[in-house]
């Protein structure tokens, strides 16, 4: 009987800690988790750089603001919203989406990686209170419009061997990230230099800054513009 009694209370401490730590994990916040990795932030955008190795799950972690998501892997998947089934899902290199998670549209979930290749994803969080555009889109040269809302803006740049982006002056503040590997020639604020890039690797360029890039590369270079509202 008294073994029976401290297994009981082991079991029950038992629960009672798992319980304690599943809802200490659901507060870690999405640049917390130790695989989105935060690389950049002012007071406009936090960028995560989210590595996911083979077989690995992320911890659960909530998403508050709302967020521009832009995969760089062909990954198998999975993921769950804490207290819901499990699933499963596929990651395309290049897709790009935005989500408002801003209360009261916050999520906290967990991801893993089933597949034998680093599941690889740019989280750019939008911080700013308040957003909306009083300027109609971009139009400039090899650039599509793909996505419109007052928070952000994203744009496709395929630029073939040879030709250029540019952009000076504008009221708005850009994000250029890479989706394949490229070699450039950047010139930025009258600095100019060559650059071999890789999926991911992305340039902030300010309000009123000058910025500009050619494909010296054989094949084409391929990106995501992110524009952001002016202040």
């Amino acid at each position: 009987m008294i073994y029976f009694k401290l297994s009981f209370r082991s079991i029950l401490f038992f629960l009672v800690l798992t319980s304690n730590l599943n809802a200490l994990q659901a507060q870690i916040l999405v640049h917390e988790e130790p695989r989105h990795r935060p690389v950049f932030q002012n007071k406009e955008i936090r960028i995560l750089n989210v590595l996911v190795p083979p077989g690995d799950t992320s911890l659960y972690h909530m998403h508050t603001t709302p967020s521009f998501f832009i995969r760089l892997s062909n990954t198998v998947t999975g993921s769950q919203v804490q207290g819901e089934l499990p699933v499963a899902g596929k990651s395309r290199a290049g897709e790009i989406r935005f989500e408002n998670l801003a209360p009261p549209n916050n999520r906290t979930h967990r991801v893993w990686n089933a597949d034998k290749d680093t599941f690889h994803v740019m989280d750019v969080e939008l911080l700013m209170k308040r957003a909306t555009f009083d300027q109609k889109p971009l139009i400039l040269p090899n650039l599509k419009l793909e996505i419109d809302t007052n928070w952000v803006r994203a744009y496709r740049l395929n630029l073939l061997k040879g030709n250029d982006f540019k952009t000076k002056n504008k009221k708005q503040s850009l994000v250029l990230i890479s989706l394949n590997p490229s070699t450039l020639e950047i010139r930025h604020n009258g600095k100019t230099g060559h650059q071999t890039l890789k999926p991911g690797r992305f340039f902030v360029i300010r309000r009123r800054q000058s910025f500009s890039i050619k494909n010296t590369s054989e094949s084409s270079s391929q990106f995501v513009l992110v524009e952001l509202p002016p202040k």
